[in-house]
């Protein structure tokens, strides 16, 4: 959709998805290996969406190629495969971008530039969840699976969350994190079915930072609660507080001024991702999701997975 890129080709182990995109590419333009692609096409750019144990061995054939990558998040399955990715992108002189897709909506850059603007004060804590009563994705799959996805709603669905709140908090040092996880629903469930499933459903964890702030957060697949599915997320300071509550979004304030404005923003205005890493390859501005970010984001995940085993919180040098 952007004006200064054109979609060079299409990977996919998937021959019934590949047919898709040939009325518009060609048939030369479709692969079922990405080596073959990265030798015959030579793209610019290229979108690592994959399962993520993919993730880091894609990411650095692309970019020995001489591509530059926008990678899904998480950006790796451990803390060493990130710096693995960061230095080759260092090495190759390539751009590498991490895909945190939920900076970019319009809500959400409505609340970084109000924290970005000093307007909470001293932002002292948050707390994120995003929970449902039963959306484990694909049971039987890649993504219940640890050796292939990591872990579960931790890594799936509390990435975004956790990185949200890091943004808008200013991206303090983290020192320590404490994590809980439960296997109670999704494991029964798979050895009942026949199917695979060994990562955690549900997982909760505190984050501590150097500046005394707190980020609380809680994730789950599966577990009984009143509604489908629910997402909130709060930062709070000492001059206010930025709220999202099942995609409503608020800004409050207590004293002389108001108390929980909604914060309405136009749908039109989003730009994704994939469209702001081609501005930034044009123009040579900064990518918002970087691989910095992205490891700094792996460190609590990783973190919060070895606090869940160990029952000891992890502590950062």
């Amino acid at each position: 959709q952007h004006k200064a890129a054109a979609l060079a080709a299409v990977v996919d182990l998937d021959a019934d998805r590949l047919a898709a995109f040939e009325p518009e590419l060609g048939k030369d333009a479709l692969f079922t290996d990405h080596h073959d692609m990265l030798k015959h096409v030579k793209p610019d750019l290229v979108m690592v969406a994959l399962p993520n144990h993919l993730h880091k061995p894609v990411t650095l054939d692309a970019l020995n190629a001489g591509a530059h990558v926008l990678c899904e998040k998480p950006m790796a399955m451990t803390v060493a495969e990130a710096e693995t990715m960061l230095a080759a992108a260092k090495s190759c002189n390539r751009r590498l971008g991490i895909n945190f897709s939920q900076r970019f909506t319009p809500a959400h850059r409505a609340l970084k530039q109000i924290a970005d603007r000093g307007a909470l004060g001293d932002i002292y804590h948050g707390y994120c969840s995003w929970t449902r009563r039963d959306g484990i994705p694909r049971f039987g799959g890649w993504f219940g699976q640890k050796e292939l996805s990591g872990g579960g709603p931790l890594i799936d669905l509390g990435v975004h969350r956790i990185d949200l709140c890091l943004w808008l908090m200013g991206h303090p040092k983290v020192v320590s994190v404490s994590g809980v996880t439960h296997h109670r629903i999704g494991v029964p469930r798979g050895r009942q079915q026949g199917k695979s499933f060994d990562v955690e459903d549900f997982a909760t964890g505190l984050i501590r930072f150097d500046n005394g702030a707190s980020l609380l957060v809680e994730v789950s697949w599966v577990g009984h609660q009143r509604e489908k599915e629910t997402q909130q997320m709060r930062v709070t300071g000492t001059e206010g507080a930025l709220e999202m509550d099942n995609g409503y979004f608020h800004y409050a304030r207590q004293g002389d001024v108001f108390y929980a404005t909604t914060i309405n923003v136009e749908t039109a205005q989003a730009r994704s991702s994939c469209q702001e890493m081609v501005d930034c390859l044009v123009t040579g501005e900064p990518f918002w999701g970087t691989p910095e970010d992205g490891i700094n984001v792996q460190r609590v995940l990783n973190g919060l997975y070895e606090s869940a085993v160990t029952g000891r919180d992890v502590v950062f040098a």
